[in-house]
């Protein structure tokens, strides 16, 4: 059914997104604020999409595992299930589908927070899965078997397996689009 992931593989995804992060925002301020039309999203906004979708994720997984039984594993080795191997692999750059954006995930106007405030929130929301993450493995956690809904699809049962890959290929596809954003406005790779 696919690849298993370790507690290790799971962090390491958000710790390359805190790297990614670093790196486009190495870009000049004034060009992480340029939108490059006006039916495209600045980084800026990109960021604070995630940040928004992140939150979203963090107080879901929180939840669900404060609310589930006590489900331990001793060898922690965890696979997606296959509807969330399919959204993985619809969302992962570079993407061909492009994908609505519900209205309530819209980031709000770019000159309301400078790219440091964005930049600095988008970090701290992968920090806090990273802390959440440690705290599972701390408690031997079976990310498999605590199961819950996605946040925003209420329809589509998860396990926290599910929604903390689910995120970070959510992630992944967002910090592409911000690269490709970057570049096309400076012919610079970030």
């Amino acid at each position: 059914m696919g690849k298993s992931y370790s507690y290790t593989d799971i962090i390491s995804e958000y710790t390359k997104a805190l790297e990614r992060i670093d790196e486009l925002s190495q870009a000049p301020e004034d060009l992480f604020l340029l939108k490059p039309d006006s039916d495209t999203w600045s980084a800026n906004e990109i960021f604070r999409h995630l940040r928004r979708f992140n939150n979203l994720y963090i107080r879901s997984i929180d939840q669900i595992e404060r609310e589930s039984k006590d489900k331990r594993v001793n060898n922690p080795q965890f696979k997606p299930s296959i509807p969330a191997l399919v959204i993985i692999k619809i969302m992962e750059p570079p993407y061909k589908l492009k994908i609505p954006t519900l209205t309530p995930m819209y980031p709000k106007a770019s000159a309301e927070t400078g790219m440091q405030s964005t930049t600095m929130d988008l970090r701290e929301t992968n920090r806090m899965v990273i802390e959440l993450l440690d705290e599972l493995k701390s408690n031997s956690a079976d990310l498999n078997k605590i199961k819950g809904r996605h946040p925003v699809f209420k329809f589509l049962p998860m396990s926290l397996t599910d929604l903390f890959l689910v995120m970070a290929a959510h992630q992944r596809r967002h910090l592409w689009q911000a690269e490709q954003t970057l570049q096309r406005l400076s012919g610079k790779h970030y």
